[in-house]
């Protein structure tokens, strides 16, 4: 819950610091986009591949994952399945020059992808876009809280411990043989004989 809590006060707005991790190959364009989410306020890590990616996330969850679609070999089509299957695929936004309706449906139907950036793109493309996808996350984060929470307190109630300081048992009654000298040992659902 501190952790929750912590996460919302450093994304409660969108001036205020997310941790990302950025996979991509090209270090031109690594170190570009690194600077620029840097001078947006966010902690940023980066790693030239799915596999060196998948080392960092087994280290520390970031807010958000911002990954290129094609790395030579690596494709985040086939690679990002593998890391929601591990389960440590953050949330994730999938940044490609090659995007058509076909890749960016695929791409959307992988757990955990909120969504797909165009590039090239300019900062206030790029901003947008974050804030967008740390929003959609946070959102999902809550929502996902909320239904955790509202599970444990049906469990928690379902068990007739409801702490109201009564003893009741949560409807069951206990009937030992020795007081039921007319039921012949069959459970039936009324107390009495079958």
């Amino acid at each position: 819950m501190q952790a929750a809590l912590a996460r919302r006060a450093r994304l409660g707005d969108n001036k205020r610091m997310a941790r990302l991790l950025l996979i991509d190959n090209d270090e031109k364009i690594v170190a570009l986009v690194a600077l620029l989410l840097r001078k947006l306020g966010h902690e940023v890590r980066t790693a030239p591949s799915f596999a060196r990616g998948r080392e960092l996330l087994a280290q520390e969850a970031p807010d958000l994952l911002l990954s290129d679609y094609e790395l030579g070999p690596e494709r985040a089509d086939e690679e990002l399945p593998k890391l929601v299957a591990a389960g440590i695929l953050p949330p994730t936004l999938v940044v490609s020059g090659y995007l058509d309706d076909a890749l960016v449906e695929r791409l959307l139907a992988i757990p955990g992808v909120l969504g797909t950036l165009k590039k090239p793109f300019d900062l206030a493309t790029l901003q947008a876009g974050l804030t967008r996808a740390l929003e959609e996350a946070e959102r999902r984060r809550a929502a996902a809280e909320r239904l955790a929470d509202e599970r444990a307190a049906r469990d928690h109630g379902s068990l007739g411990d409801d702490d109201d300081g009564d003893d009741d048992d949560g409807g069951w009654e206990l009937i030992s043989p020795e007081l039921d000298a007319g039921n012949d040992g069959a459970c039936t659902g009324d107390g009495g004989a079958a």
